[in-house]
This record gives C-alpha cells, sequence and structure tokens, in this order.
C-alpha cells in the first residue's frame, strides 16, 4: 500500500457569520524567533481559555471549533497548547492521547502535579507542546482484528482524515483527524491567540496563507497507546525529528498472533535510537508483576528489525503502576526524569 498523497498540508474553512465559511490558511504575522523572549500571557482572545499548565508557561485551552475544525462535533473536546515563556528549543512537541483519552485529563493527575506532568517535562526543556484532540474512538484492535493490512490503512485514515484502501473506518469528518487538526490548529495560533509566540516556524513557509504545510523534520510527534500507533505511522511515512511513543504500537493479529507489520522497513523516519523512543511500565505487589496490556507487543514493534527503538520498560511497586502501568507510564511524576530524557 502506498502512503497517503496529502501530508501536512491542510486548508481549514474559516467559519463565517451563519455557517458560511471560506478556503484557506490564513495570513499571518512572521512569527518571532523560535527561542525569542515570547510576549507576556495578559491576553488571552477569541474564546481561547487559560488551563493551569507548568510554572513558566503560558498554557491555553483552545477547542477544535475555536481553531476552525470543528469536525463532527464529536471530539470536541480543547486542545492543551503550552509555551514556554522564553522557548529554547525549536521543535514542536505534539501528544496523542489514547483510545478515548483527552488531552487536558494530562496536565495535572492524582500522581502529578503541572509542573511535574508529562507536558512540562518536554516544556520545563524549552519545548512548545501540544495535546492534541482527535478522532480516537473505538480502538484499532477493535476496528481490525486479524486483518494485518487493515491497521496501516485505518491509522492512516484517521491521520490524514482521508480515507484509505482496507480501512475499517470508511467515513470521516476530516475535520476530526489528526493532520488537519494539527496544521489548523497552528494556523489559529499563529494568526489570533499567540502572533508573536512562533507558531508559525512549524510550517514550510511560516507566512503560508493558501497552502500551509507542516514542516516535519521540526516537529516530534509523540502518543500513548493508540495515540503512540498514530505517532508510529506518521515516523513511517512522514521524515519528523523524532517518533516517542508510550505503551505502543500495541497491534497484533489477536491474543495469539503476530504484531501488525506496518513497522517493517521501509520507515522514512530511519529506525534508530536518536529517531525512535519508547517507554512501558510494570507495576509490583506482593502478588506478582502487573504488565501492561500492551508489553508484548510495543516491545516487538520497538525491536531491531522493526523501529529499532531505544526504550525502557520501568518495574514500580509505587503510585499508580501497581494497579494500572498502562496509565502509570503517562500519569505518574515518579517517571519525570524518564520523560525528560526521551526529548532530544
Amino acid at each position: 500500500m502506498s502512503r497517503p498523497s496529502m501530508w501536512m498540508k491542510w486548508c481549514a474553512p474559516f467559519a463565517l457569520g451563519l455557517g458560511l465559511a471560506v478556503m484557506g490558511c490564513g495570513a499571518g504575522q512572521e512569527p518571532a524567533g523560535e527561542a525569542g523572549t515570547a510576549p507576556p500571557a495578559q491576553t488571552v482572545e477569541q474564546g481561547v481559555s487559560a488551563c493551569a499548565g507548568p510554572s513558566g508557561a503560558i498554557c491555553r485551552y483552545v477547542t477544535p471549533a475555536e481553531a476552525g475544525t470543528p469536525g463532527s462535533g464529536q471530539y470536541a473536546d480543547p486542545h492543551v497548547v503550552i509555551r514556554p515563556n522564553t522557548p529554547t528549543k525549536a521543535e514542536l512537541v505534539v501528544f496523542l492521547p489514547g483510545t478515548g483519552g483527552r488531552p487536558q485529563n494530562l496536565l495535572s493527575t492524582a500522581f502529578a502535579d503541572a509542573d511535574h506532568s508529562l507536558y512540562a517535562s518536554a516544556s520545563s526543556k524549552g519545548y512548545r507542546v501540544i495535546g492534541l484532540t482527535y478522532q480516537n474512538e473505538p480502538a484499532i484492535a477493535q476496528l481490525c482484528g486479524g486483518d494485518d493490512a487493515c491497521y496501516l490503512a485505518t491509522r492512516r485514515t484517521l491521520i490524514t482524515g482521508d480515507v484509505q484502501p482496507g480501512s475499517a473506518v470508511t467515513s470521516m469528518a476530516r475535520g476530526d483527524a489528526i493532520l488537519p487538526r494539527l496544521t489548523r490548529l497552528l494556523v489559529y495560533l499563529r494568526d489570533t491567540v499567540d502572533p508573536a509566540g512562533g507558531w508559525g516556524s512549524y510550517f514550510v513557509n511560516p507566512s503560508c496563507n493558501l497552502d500551509c504545510r507542516l514542516n516535519p523534520l521540526k516537529i516530534i510527534i509523540s502518543g500513548h497507546s493508540q495515540g503512540g500507533g498514530h505517532a508510529g505511522v506518521i515516523g513511517k511515512d512522514y521524515r519528523v525529528r523524532r517518533v516517542v511513543t508510550f505503551a505502543s504500537p500495541c497491534d497484533s493479529l489477536g491474543t495469539l498472533g503476530p504484531v501488525a507489520s506496518w513497522t517493517l522497513p521501509p520507515l522514512t523516519t530511519p529506525p534508530g535510537a536518536d529517531t525512535y523512543r519508547g517507554l512501558i511500565a510494570r507495576g509490583w505487589s506482593a502478588s506478582g508483576f502487573t504488565l501492561d496490556i500492551c508489553d508484548s507487543e510495543a516491545v516487538q514493534h520497538w525491536a531491531p528489525d522493526r523501529l529499532n527503538a531505544q526504550w525502557n520498560r520501568i518495574t514500580s511497586a509505587t503510585g499508580l503502576c501497581p494497579s494500572d502501568p498502562h496509565a502509570c507510564v503517562v500519569k505518574d511524576a515518579q517517571f519525570f526524569a524518564n520523560w525528560q530524557a526521551l526529548w532530544p
């Protein structure tokens, strides 16, 4: 199967008045230098609301509707947008939650405050961070079962919004897909919410108008569970800076079947420790080990003949890990130093 032709290109409709729309990606000011001093956080515009994020950073909620990609209306939770007061890294960290996950749920948890969250692990190193809402239900395994080709085709559909041959998702609102939402969100941040925040630097042409294409080499794509699988497919199809997967990829052909084949070469983002990273948790209690539901599959996908990832499995008897290692790996601050090590 060839990769989809549409990559990092999405011109979303601007809502004008009562349901009218025109096509375009917006015309914005030239963004500030990537490591320059960012503007103060006093003004939040166009209905965008502040969120309680990490210290030393501005945190905003932006709904898909505000950004111009309401899609079907079923995936309406806000994106999380975090910009350090003074960004020092050129790349953008994008995080894709797992099945049914909401980006705001990782801002702080019962096991991690806002300064020790997964997002904070990246923003504290100087990265801009986006937690993206997208069509993430149902689980991919529920859709594809033992059909190997289905996994790649379905993930490509959910990434681009263009239905691929062999996909279990046979129709969808393009505005619910990952790339359309990310592209339109960046345009909205550049043009309306944070014009001096450097968001245009993630486009091939920072001042693009009608043809906005993301620059994949400036993107670190990451995700948990289902989202980590999508991150892996983006790395397979396009040359990103790094792919970071938490407890994923999980794709396999049934409980006792082999893992899905899409992590085999060819990979456009070349396999290796600098380009693919993985992290998974294992709980421990008096009754023994509690394995992540994706433990066996993820390790096989990270293997030298596939992604050749640098990965760690960390066993913990504390916090969330003994009861839920799958969630622990993205929600428990005991992993903060491990998270930080994942970002270049």
